[in-house]
Parts: C-alpha cells; sequence; structure tokens
C-alpha cells in the first residue's frame, strides 16, 4: 500500500519524512512519496489516485485543499467549519476528509489569549484557521489582512478585513498569526519578506504573540525581527508535527484493521 502527498508545486515536502519514518519505525509495509499534480491535470490524476486499490492516504497541500471536498466524507465538526482539508484516508472504499492543520493550529495557540487576533493571509489555512477560532471562541474578534472579500457567511460584526495598503496596528492585538507564504522557501521571492516591518512591530502590544505557520526555514526575516524587538515567537513547525501525528494515527488504526 502507499500514501502520497499532493499539491503544486511540491518542494520537498516535510511529511514525505515525517510518514516514511513512522512506517519504518512501526514495522508497516507502507510506501510514502509525494505527488505533484497540475492544475489542469487534477480531475483526471486525483481520481486516478482515488480508485487505485493500493491507495491508503494522502496529505493535501496548496491548492488542492477546498478543490477536493467536494469529492470526500467529512466526519469531524471542526474539519467541517474549516471548509478546507488537508489530510484524506480510503476505509472501506470510500474517501474521508479532515483538517489536521487546524488542529494543530489550535493546539499552538491553546494558551494564549484570543480576545482580538489578526490573521495575515486569507489563503486554505487562513481561511480554515479563521472559520473554526470564530465558532471556538465566541467573544473573539478577528482582523484579516487580504486584499479578499469577506464571504458572506461570516459575522459581519467579529470578522473585518483590511488590504495590506496601509500600517498595520497592533496595538490592542492579543495575537497576530501569519497565514502567508512570505518568509516560506516555497519560492526564492518569498525567503527575504516578512508579513510585519520593525515599526509595526515596535507599535504592537507589549504582550502580543506571534505565531507564524511557515516552518521552513525554521528561522525567517520575521523570527528575526520578532528577536530584535523581544516578541513572542513560534513557527510552525510544532503545529506542522501535531498535524502529521493526527493523519498518522488514523492511517495506523485502519491499516491495522486490514
Amino acid at each position: 500500500m502507499f500514501c502520497t502527498i499532493i499539491g503544486h508545486p511540491l518542494l520537498k515536502p516535510r511529511s514525505v519524512k515525517l510518514w516514511g519514518n513512522f512506517f519504518k519505525k512501526k514495522r508497516l509495509n507502507i510506501k510514502m512519496f509525494s505527488k505533484e499534480i497540475k492544475p489542469e491535470n487534477f480531475e483526471r490524476d486525483f481520481s486516478k489516485l482515488l480508485s487505485n486499490k493500493n491507495f491508503l492516504a494522502s496529505a493535501v497541500t496548496m491548492p488542492y485543499k477546498k478543490k477536493v471536498i467536494s469529492k470526500i466524507i467529512i466526519e469531524d465538526k471542526i474539519s467541517k467549519y474549516s471548509k478546507s482539508i488537508n489530510f484524506i484516508i480510503k476505509k472501506n472504499k470510500k474517501i474521508f476528509g479532515y483538517n489536521t492543520d487546524v488542529y494543530g493550529a489550535l493546539k499552538t495557540i491553546k494558551n494564549f489569549k484570543k480576545n482580538n487576533i489578526c490573521i495575515y493571509g486569507f489563503g486554505g489555512s487562513g481561511e480554515a484557521i479563521a472559520r473554526v477560532i470564530l465558532k471556538i471562541y465566541k467573544k473573539t474578534k478577528i482582523k484579516i489582512i487580504s486584499s479578499k472579500k469577506k464571504p458572506s457567511d461570516l459575522p459581519s460584526n467579529r470578522i473585518k478585513f483590511f488590504d495590506r495598503k496601509k500600517k498595520i496596528n497592533l496595538s490592542n492585538i492579543d495575537l497576530f498569526i501569519n497565514c502567508s507564504p512570505l518568509g516560506s522557501d516555497l519560492r526564492k521571492a518569498y525567503l527575504n519578506k516578512s508579513p510585519l516591518n520593525l515599526d509595526e512591530l515596535e507599535n504592537a502590544n507589549q504582550q502580543i504573540k506571534i505565531f507564524d505557520i511557515v516552518y521552513k526555514p525554521k528561522k525567517n526575516l520575521l523570527n528575526k525581527l520578532c528577536k530584535k524587538k523581544k516578541i513572542f515567537y513560534i513557527n510552525g513547525i510544532f503545529m506542522n508535527t501535531v498535524q502529521a501525528q493526527i493523519a498518522l494515527d488514523k492511517v495506523f488504526k485502519y491499516y491495522k484493521k486490514l
């Protein structure tokens, strides 16, 4: 049997090594590899993957976290709230999907103050995290930094959208979450960029927490700026590890039943 990670582009995804090491440690006869699918070939290649009798599970990354929803069954509330899927598993010829990223994010921010949150980026992860936070933390208000428009189903009294053209005011923000690729190695253009600058951090709430979902590289420009201003910073490694553990636990439990 085999597992994959699908997306486009895929640049040495961490899950291939994580999953591979887990299967080896547990002595499971499961192969793990990455499968890059071009957007124009998604329907064909994804259907082919799911129909393969040896396919067991897959991590799902951009740009397919929303696209797979119509093709799978979502079991848990958190994943339904997120309206985004990053893990699928084939059980009894049916495909089930989950958003383990959100579980990793929730565990990361569990002990952080969350009255006022600012989320930078409203792509797959940003929207999913925002939607789940609004459902779970009823008093939380969210400021979204994105050029996208607010989806009509989100409450206007609790979530506001702002364009990045203006300076980001963090004076009353308890938690800032970077859900953009800025600072990541996905592209060379992202590596030396940060969602926040020194001036914005200088005027931030002194107790603010910075959560950057980027995990490659471990230390990026935002990390360095926060260190310079002595602001709490955590990258996405813990979140990524937690989401992988949840996915692998589901794979392991089902595989042992086969």
